[in-house]
């Protein structure tokens, strides 16, 4: 019989009591009620049914180990599994025979024993006791731990730094620093819903715990982690890396960036150089995604990319093609180019330009005009636009507007085609 908590019973705190004898069963509920509500049931099968619809309501639960249908090693089991259930302390109340059951029991997570027969006083200082400790711990998983990673929060990462650096034998330690964030999140919560977000979260966390099992490892933000992995060497530390790696699949994966460090020190400002790193692995998912998104789409690509060529001289601004990989050669430009860079013939401009993209760029802008470009491919843009400066032949600078689009040709390879404007006179 399960006897259920319902809207009319008290705020107390909730104790669930699994035992198959009667007598045992009603001097527990006679034993708590005064101080708790009781659910009761007679077997770990009743008991998992109260958990499901309860388990978050439940404080403790009293566990007799000898019952019919589903005995007390079997619902330990089972509730050591559950990432929720786990978490409620379970008390053994049985007749044990001998350190071997007992061993068991603790290992499949029991939190204590108590003996029959039974002592009240005893009973409820016990029960209080673990009530109390597991809600002050989840008092402090609340302030420190992430809820749905299990990983330590952005408040608990500042506190451990400042208490690492602090202590002199901690921070003389060689440690490796990850900084990583998901790829993708924004998209998957956008297409599936937060739900499918979170279980991309879970199952990054998941896979970076299993390569970093000794490492401190937080959750700043929605999808940002760190981690500092006190290892011995650097090869120890690199090889976790690789491991990490290999743990990535087509819809889970995260962008890296590690910084090793001989000793403990300036732990934040190492973090924000792996942070710098983890962008520059971010922006090569992304130039991947788009790449593998254009060679599955190469309809008309070639015809049109030809008939834009030959259009490109009746057109009243510059248009030129690139190769998006290696030196970033130029394949092709039209005559108002060469005007606009002032060069009599294509020998000169090719010349001047160094026949690369970046070479047409001033070299002052190249730098922004690239992490422009790549922030933009990170956002799933299909085409880019940036503005930037060029030197003319003569020396003079001009200003100029720039719409690229990428994608992947037989002919060429992965290319950009961009047409290009003379904005000068709007800049003054």
């Amino acid at each position: 019989m399960i006897k259920i908590k319902n809207e009319n019973d008290t705020d107390k705190r909730l104790i669930l009591v699994i035992e198959d004898n009667d007598l045992n069963r009603e001097m527990l509920t006679e034993i708590l009620s005064d101080e708790y509500d009781v659910l009761t049931a007679e077997n770990g099968k009743e008991g998992l049914d109260i958990l499901r619809k309860q388990g978050q309501y439940i404080s403790a639960i009293m566990l007799d180990i000898k019952m019919p249908v589903m005995n007390g090693y079997e619902f330990l089991q089972y509730v050591s599994k559950d990432s929720v259930f786990c978490k409620i302390p379970v008390i053994v109340t049985t007749v044990l025979d001998g350190v071997k059951e007992e061993e068991k029991c603790l290992e499949l997570g029991a939190t204590d024993f108590i003996s029959k027969p039974y002592n009240a006083k005893l009973i409820l200082m016990r029960v209080g006791n673990i009530v109390r400790l597991r809600e002050c711990d989840c008092i402090i998983s609340e302030l420190e731990i992430d809820a749905l990673t299990g990983f330590k929060n952005r408040k608990a990462y500042y506190e451990d730094v400042r208490a690492i650096e602090s202590d002199p034998a901690r921070c003389s330690c060689p440690v490796g620093l990850v900084f990583a964030d998901i790829n993708g999140l924004k998209n998957t919560n956008d297409r599936a819903g937060h739900e499918a977000g979170d279980k991309l979260i879970a199952s990054i966390a998941k896979a970076m715990r299993e390569v970093f099992a000794d490492a401190n490892i937080y959750r700043l933000g929605g999808d940002e982690f760190v981690v500092l992995s006190f290892d011995d060497n650097r090869d120890v530390f690199r090889e976790k890396i690789r491991l990490l790696e290999t743990k990535w699949t087509e819809g889970q994966s995260a962008a890296v960036g590690s910084v090793w460090l001989n000793n403990a020190t300036e732990l934040e400002l190492n973090v924000a150089l792996a942070d710098k790193e983890m962008y520059r692995d971010k922006s090569r998912y992304y130039e991947k995604r788009i790449q593998d998104r254009r060679r599955g789409n190469r309809f008309g690509t070639e015809d049109f990319l030809k008939k834009m060529e030959e259009m490109a001289e009746y057109l009243p601004g510059g248009f030129f093609v690139y190769r998006a990989d290696g030196d970033e050669q130029i394949l092709f430009f039209n005559k108002e180019i060469l005007k606009l860079y002032g060069c009599a013939t294509e020998e000169e401009f090719r010349e001047l330009t160094g026949n690369s993209f970046k070479g047409m760029v001033h070299p002052e802008d190249i730098v922004l005009v690239e992490n422009d470009i790549s922030a933009q491919i990170k956002n799933d843009n299909d085409t880019d636009y940036v503005e930037y400066r060029i030197i003319c032949k003569d020396g003079t600078e001009k200003h100029v507007s720039d719409f690229g689009r990428f994608v992947h040709t037989e002919m060429y390879g992965n290319v950009y085609y961009v047409f290009i404007y003379d904005i000068t006179r709007y800049k003054k």
